[in-house]
């Protein structure tokens, strides 16, 4: 029989003992930069240069990189505004003429120096709209570097960009020269009603003319004190020479006829002066051509601009491409300085063409038909700047490197993850440059080793 045991005294419950470690900042996580991080191995290293030019790919854009990616938008909503603008001003200050009054082109010289055919922009830029265009549109198109600076450029960039001034000239020539006989304007005008005529020469016999003309009018301010005009075919204000052979019945009346010429743009040395429209709906043609001319230099200098916007705001996502500093460089930095300032004047022609000439529904009618030609030419020649499903960004071969191995060129996953980060729109680091890299570092391996 065993003794019984005796009652064990409980022992007393000693104090946890506390461990003190060091301080440790909380949520480090989510304070985690670059800095924090020092990789030690190449690989390692190039894997966080990856991902910093990733991150500094989607650096949100400045305003002057957003509007010279949309561009051809602004460019439009901006034409359209300085157009309604105009005529707004027109409207309250009547001070627009209805140039489709034939007498209104032998008025005396208005008071505006803007509302004058005779200003300088006029005589020197305007009557030479598609000439300026053309030059400086050529010019800084062959001056462009043949390696694009930027990978939006994408391939055949170039013949894009010439294509896009053929199709506009083509338009031009259609509006004002040809569309199977006259050009599409002149028949407009023909077609809603407006007659070719020219003034009464001074010194035949009233009576005789109006036996010989049955369907002369009188236009001006006054009826009863306005001119007279000889209505003429309508061939005559489409190009063909109003001569003694061409058209007799009028030299006819005119003593000494012999000695008369065709009629040229030197008005004041002809007994007859150029043949014009009267009424009809006459479309604008400075606002027709001027509207083209600033669409199509804006997608010629797009990306001249970009690189502007990119360097104002010094962001380089990526890394630089070789250009050539010589003369072709100089060349289409000019060009491009030039046919900007190109573009400004003809946005101050725009307006004044609102301010000052022709009706409302004929200024409409000509920046309308600008902007659709515009939009059917960027339809029919697609630009590449703006990457969508159907139209990848794709990188130049000659600038940058593929990793590759093996026979054939194989795509090589392991030389890829060393290089740089594939098929995912960051551009390759050159081969070169990362076997040199590995080599020496593989060197000072080997020294510390020794």
């Amino acid at each position: 029989m065993s003794s019984p045991q005796p009652p064990s005294t409980p022992t007393p419950k000693t104090a946890r003992p506390t461990i003190t470690t060091p301080h440790r900042r909380t949520n480090s996580a989510s304070h985690a930069s670059p800095i924090d991080f020092k990789p030690k191995s190449p690989a390692a290293r190039r894997m966080s240069m990856t991902s910093t030019s990733q991150s500094a790919s989607i650096t949100p854009q400045t305003l002057a990189e957003r509007v010279t990616e949309n561009e051809q938008l602004i460019l439009a909503g901006g034409v359209s505004s300085l157009m309604l603008c105009g005529i707004l001003y027109s409207l309250v200050s009547s001070s627009s003429l209805d140039t489709s009054e034939i007498h209104h082109h032998a008025l005396p010289h208005r008071a505006a120096y803007f509302a004058r055919k005779s200003n300088i922009f006029n005589v020197i830029f305007v009557k030479r709209a598609w000439g300026w265009t053309s030059v400086l549109y050529l010019l800084h198109l062959f001056s462009s570097p043949s390696i694009p600076s930027s990978i939006n450029a994408g391939p055949g960039a170039r013949a894009r960009r010439l294509g896009v001034w053929v199709l506009a000239t083509v338009a031009w020539l259609v509006f004002t020269s040809w569309f199977f006989g006259a050009g599409l304007g002149d028949r407009i005008i023909a077609l809603t009603g407006g007659n070719c005529a020219v003034p009464l020469p001074t010194g035949v016999d009233l009576k005789i003319a109006r036996e010989t003309f049955p369907s002369l009018f009188t236009a001006g301010e006054k009826a009863s004190n306005g001119r007279i005009y000889v209505p003429l075919p309508h061939q005559y204000c489409s190009g063909t020479p109003l001569t003694p052979t061409t058209f007799p019945q009028l030299f006819n009346l005119i003593p000494s006829h012999s000695n008369i010429h065709a009629t040229s743009s030197h008005e004041s040395l002809q007994a007859l002066p150029r043949p014009r429209w009267h009424r009809g709906f006459d479309i604008s043609g400075h606002a027709f051509l001027l509207t083209l001319s600033v669409m199509v230099l804006g997608r010629g200098l797009a990306e001249t601009w970009r690189s502007w916007a990119a360097s104002a705001s010094r962001v380089q996502s990526r890394k630089p491409i070789r250009r050539d500093n010589g003369t072709l460089a100089l060349i289409h930095y000019w060009s491009g300085i030039a046919a900007t300032g190109l573009v400004g004047i003809w946005c101050w022609m725009i307006l004044m063409t609102g301010v000052y000439f022709h009706n409302p529904p004929e200024k409409l009618s000509g920046l309308v038909l600008g902007l659709s030609t515009a939009y059917l030419i960027n339809i029919l020649i697609p630009s590449s700047t703006n990457p969508t499903p159907f139209n990848p960004i794709s990188t130049p071969n000659s600038a940058f490197s593929r990793p590759t191995s093996g026979i054939g060129g194989i795509f090589d996953e392991n030389a890829a993850r060393r290089g740089g980060v594939v098929d995912d729109g960051v551009i390759y680091e050159d081969a070169a440059e990362s076997s040199d890299e590995d080599r020496v570092m593989k060197e000072k391996g080997k020294n510390k080793t020794e």
